[in-house]
């Protein structure tokens, strides 16, 4: 393992201020993180795929984490005499479900969202009034307060109403302490958007990745959040510095995955980046290379998800362009 990763890390504040430690108790909770209002959350582009109707599963991962999917993206949840912590909270349309699976763990004390898509904010604002701490990095925040557009989707998102946005907003690494784990937050530069956060739960070795890996699908880049694949290639190559041989990884949409499976999608998104920079320095158009099917050796293992290999091909081409 590399002696320091994530060494492109999104460092914007004075050094002294690089990590900010919150040590989280059940009595200081409230007035340690209670701050303004909350709002909603808005539509996304992932939220088609997700809003279709699935089974919900809720899978134990011992030290008291358990994996929650069939809500939209996948969420984590850490239960514990301190309070619960959720990491995303799925659709809004599951939220019943979600609440359902949450209520086993008892009282809910802070939820993490590892970026702004509707699919993982959708259960932001019944989860929050439920008394729980929304956190998350600062861009998100801001995107779930403005209306933004899509353009890969031709989608206008409203402003999200009242509800659930963020009351503590990071943009350098921070470090909560609540039921016996240290819960590592870590914001990168650009990559699926401006605002991912990871969650690493150090003592379970565990990370939740957001939707910077789709295991088993090709990955969304949104490129009007200022995502881009290069970003992506950063990222990734910083999470697998961080696994071991023992790390379990939670990513966005799929299956709980391995360290195996995050190397093997590092692998293609490396792939894809030398291909996709090597059509961009001889010219060709989004068209052009949409007709090359650069991804085609990969199409038949990620391209029955989500995203379809043409999609994956136009929105990532489109966002390097940009």
């Amino acid at each position: 393992m590399p002696e320091a990763p994530f060494e492109h890390l999104q460092f914007t504040r004075r050094e002294a201020l690089r990590t900010f430690t919150l040590t989280l108790g059940a009595a200081a909770l409230p007035g340690a993180l209670g701050i303004t209002s909350v709002r909603a959350a808005t539509p996304s582009p992932t939220a088609a795929a997700s809003a279709t109707p699935a089974p919900v599963v809720s899978t134990s991962l011992g030290d008291k984490l358990n994996l929650i999917s069939g809500v939209g993206g996948n969420i984590a949840l850490l239960a514990g005499a301190d309070g619960a912590l959720v990491v995303d909270s799925g659709i809004v349309e599951a939220v019943a479900k979600t609440q359902s699976e949450l209520a086993k763990a008892g009282p809910l004390a802070l939820l993490v969202n590892t970026h702004w898509h509707y699919d993982h904010v959708g259960g932001n604002e019944a989860i929050a009034r439920t008394g729980a701490r929304i956190i998350a990095h600062e861009n998100c925040r801001q995107r779930m307060a403005t209306e933004q557009f899509v353009e890969a989707y031709n989608r206008k998102i409203p402003p999200s109403p009242a509800g659930a946005l963020p009351l503590v907003t990071i943009n350098t690494p921070t470090t909560l302490h609540l039921n016996d784990e240290e819960i590592r937050l870590l914001p990168v530069l650009p990559a699926h958007t401006d605002g991912d956060v990871i969650v690493h739960f150090q003592k379970a070795d565990l990370i939740h990745t957001g939707d910077l890996f789709f295991n088993g699908g090709y990955p969304y880049i949104d490129y009007s959040s200022r995502g881009v694949l290069g970003g992506l290639v950063t990222a990734i190559r910083d999470l697998v510095a961080m696994t071991g041989a023992k790390t379990r990884i939670i990513p966005g949409h799929g299956p709980l995955a391995t360290p195996a499976d995050l190397k093997s999608y590092l692998a293609f998104l490396e792939t894809m980046l030398d291909r996709f920079s090597k059509l961009k320095a001889e010219g060709k158009s989004v068209d052009e290379v949409v007709a090359a099917a650069p991804s085609k050796d990969f199409d038949e293992r990620l391209g029955q998800r989500f995203l379809k290999p043409d999609q994956f091909v136009r929105i990532t081409y489109t966002g390097m362009l940009k």
